[in-house]
């Protein structure tokens, strides 16, 4: 299967780059800014080209590596082309799923690959990839061949509905930005106990970078800690009296969850009295 990239950013960089290095045979690039796709294909040792219909021409499988807005407009672009009748063509949006492909007027196989990954650096991240998790859904035709170029290339990739994309995507957010949110939450709680932010950021540094590399280690369960983990009701009371407004809110939420995990972690242990305090806070 040879595959051409729409789009030359870090994801196409990236997937492009490590796809190339593990076997997978890669046409290249095509990009509205022609230098982008020039750069593209030059650090992956592809070809760039100024004509997006013949890179279609040159290739089984299309991935639009632009962002989730551009997707339906990019493939309203080329979806009337007769060279893309019975090509492959997918994007990598964790929210959108392949449906976007069905308005077509000649019959193309649609796929959402999406790498559960944060690729920083179009020049780097690639080194890494091997450790991301790539979701794939789509026409039922390619999908096991398509889930197996992936696989073959050493990345872990499941099979998912197009249906639960919405849902799907909201978990990944929960995992990586959200959690800036709540560290957020912490470091300006810090300064409201008088540190500066600067002092605030490094105190709390090597804390949640330790919890983090616990979680993927060990995983959460075993990872932990903290006064629910204790069920020290007197500690969490004594936290609910001090916070206030959204730090109170998102502490309430954020403990109602680590509860079903301490319950799990320790089913001898009756957190009744824990449960009770958190729900009356909301």
């Amino acid at each position: 299967m040879r595959i051409g990239f729409i789009g030359a950013g870090r994801v196409g960089y990236t997937m492009g780059k490590y796809l190339k290095e593990h076997g997978v045979s890669i046409s290249g690039y095509y990009s509205r800014h022609a230098e982008h796709a020039k750069d593209a294909a030059s650090f992956t040792d592809t070809s760039y080209y100024l004509d997006a219909y013949k890179l279609i021409d040159s290739s089984d499988a299309i991935i639009l590596t632009v962002s989730d807005s551009a997707i339906r407009e990019v493939f309203s672009e080329i979806n009337s082309y007769a060279g893309l009748a019975g090509k492959i063509v997918c994007h990598t949006s964790g929210s959108v799923s392949s449906s976007v492909f069905a308005d077509t007027e000649y019959q193309v196989y649609g796929y959402s690959i999406h790498p559960i990954y944060a690729i920083s650096d179009r020049y780097t991240s690639y080194k890494d990839f091997s450790n991301a998790y790539l979701t794939i859904e789509g026409d039922a035709t390619y999908l096991d061949e398509l889930t197996n170029v992936f696989s073959d290339a050493g990345l872990r990739i499941s099979q998912m509905s197009g249906n639960e994309k919405k849902k799907y995507h909201a978990a990944c957010v929960m995992a990586s930005n959200l959690v800036c949110g709540m560290y957020s939450s912490a470091i300006n709680t810090l300064m409201e106990c008088g540190f500066k932010k600067e002092t605030s950021e490094t105190m709390l540094q090597e804390l949640f970078k330790a919890n983090a590399v616990g979680i993927v280690e060990k995983g959460l369960v075993n990872q932990l800690t903290g006064p629910i983990d204790r069920n020290d009701i007197s500690t969490v009371a004594a936290h609910l009296k001090c916070l206030e407004g959204d730090n109170k809110k998102l502490y309430v939420e954020a403990s109602k969850q680590v509860l079903r995990i301490a319950e799990e972690k320790n089913p001898e242990c009756d957190y009744t009295e824990m449960d009770i305090l958190l729900k009356a806070e909301g």
